[in-house]
């Protein structure tokens, strides 16, 4: 089947293909079901895709409101940036429901106190210059928040995503698979879903307790032959 999506979303010049993730939840949070035949869909999807992807972990009812999809006053969505081409591509799908009167948008930036080197400077003159022009040119600040937050590895990214989790409906992230950086240090070893990336796998995790749901995304990757 993932032959055929990946088919169709070439012939309809498809910019984005969204999945659902393969858990499902209960009513009280724990995990009601699973099916590894959609995770391995998933997976194929996210190697052989021509266009970018995004895993949807969708709590609905356990979340601020009743579903991700449901009419309201007011829709509450963060995205945790952390730099790379899945957060570039992610800021850029929330810079797009941004534009929708009733959502309500907070950029979350995770920047590392350390001193780090640097993976890529093209990459970091890339980062700053689309959270420039997203901050001031292409949205209303009336319902986008802009936050930075300084640390300096993973177990304080832990307990800061912790901190504001349930505040949003929708949290998007970056997959960022295999990228290292010292804000996620010490978290990658206890992934459980590499396709979800180490910031996603968190979130979705029942051990975190989180009743938001997830919008990981992988930006285009080059096609295989």
């Amino acid at each position: 089947m993932h032959e055929d999506i990946c088919t169709l979303a070439l012939d309809k010049l498809v910019s984005l293909v969204v999945l659902p993730f393969h858990r499902t939840w209960s009513i009280d949070g724990s995990v009601e079901s699973e099916d590894n035949n959609i995770r391995t869909l998933n997976c194929s999807v996210l190697d052989r895709a021509p266009c970018s992807v995004g895993i949807l972990v969708d709590r609905g009812y356990l979340g601020r409101s009743t579903s991700i999809v449901a009419p309201q006053s007011s829709f509450y969505v963060a995205i945790v940036f952390l730099g790379g081409k899945d957060d570039r591509e992610a800021l850029a799908f929330a810079e797009r429901m941004a534009k929708d009167s009733t959502i309500s948008l907070t950029v979350i930036r995770l920047v590392s106190t350390t001193n780090e080197a640097v993976d890529s400077d093209w990459d970091s003159v890339l980062d700053a210059e689309e959270l420039k022009c997203f901050r001031y040119n292409d949205v209303d600040e009336r319902y986008v928040m802009y936050i930075e937050e300084a640390v300096k590895d993973g177990p304080q990214t832990t307990f800061l995503l912790r901190s504001i989790a349930d505040k949003y409906d929708l949290i998007i992230v970056g997959r960022r698979y295999e990228v290292q950086s010292s804000q996620t240090v010490g978290l990658s070893e206890w992934s459980e879903f590499p396709e979800l990336g180490t910031i996603g796998d968190l979130l979705a995790s029942p051990d975190f307790n989180c009743r938001a749901s997830i919008l990981v995304v992988q930006q285009q990757r080059m096609m295989r032959q």
